[in-house]
Parts: structure tokens; sequence; C-alpha cells
């Protein structure tokens, strides 16, 4: 068995290679899917003089509902402000990220030595 990081779950060696197949596997599927998705069903509805372009799987003709137009239009002009961040926000983002990059150490205490004297001989330049 072999720990995950530095976590006490430990999981089989054999599970962990499982998981990382089935991810090589399943994450590229998901990614064509959605490409797939946005650029073989995008199609337009014209609303109250307004076009709407959005995408989704459909089959022949098709309408949406008020909410569902409501929805898409929404979603499809959402916009995130940068004011979000601001030097307070950013120094404890850093301070995170520091916590994270640095590696966890446990300190091992090496045994002591009963007896003798252990030196290392001096390095050889050939």
């Amino acid at each position: 068995m072999t720990a995950i990081g530095n976590s006490s779950i430990f999981v089989p060696v054999t599970m962990k290679k499982y998981l990382i197949h089935i991810l090589k596997l399943f994450l590229p599927l998901i990614f064509i899917a959605y490409l797939g998705g946005i650029t073989l069903f995008t199609h337009s509805h014209v609303v109250n003089g307004v076009i709407i372009v959005h995408s989704h799987p459909f089959k022949g003709e098709h309408q949406h509902t008020e909410v569902e137009l409501e929805t898409i239009f929404f979603l499809s002009s959402f916009a995130a402000s940068d004011s979000l961040l601001t030097p307070f926000s950013a120094s404890i983002l850093l301070v995170l990220l520091c916590l994270l990059a640095t590696p966890i150490v446990e300190h091992i205490k090496p045994a002591k030595a009963c007896c003798g004297i252990y030196l290392r001989a001096p390095p050889v330049v050939y």
C-alpha cells in the first residue's frame, strides 16, 4: 500500500493505477463531448427582434420558454469584476499558495550509534 500525498489515507497501488487509467480516458472524452456540443449544435433564435445564439443538442425545430431564454441570456452575459482581488485578498491568496507549495516533511530522528566513531573519508579527485 502507498499513501496519497502526505495524508493518512492509504490506497492500494493497483487501485491508484486503475483510477489514473480511468481518468486518462474519461477526461479527454468529457472535453471532446463539450467541444462537439458547442461547435456542432450552435443555433440562433429571434425573440422580439433580438438574436439569441446558443448551443445544445436538439432534433429539428424547437422553441424555448421565456425562462429558458432569460437563463441563456444571463449565462452568456455573465461578467466578473476585478474588484474582487483586493490587496487583502491577494495577500491571503499568496499565503495559501505558499502553504500549498511547501512540502510537508516528517522529522525522523536517526538512531544513535551505540559505539565507535564513524568518520567519512575525504573525497578523491582522479
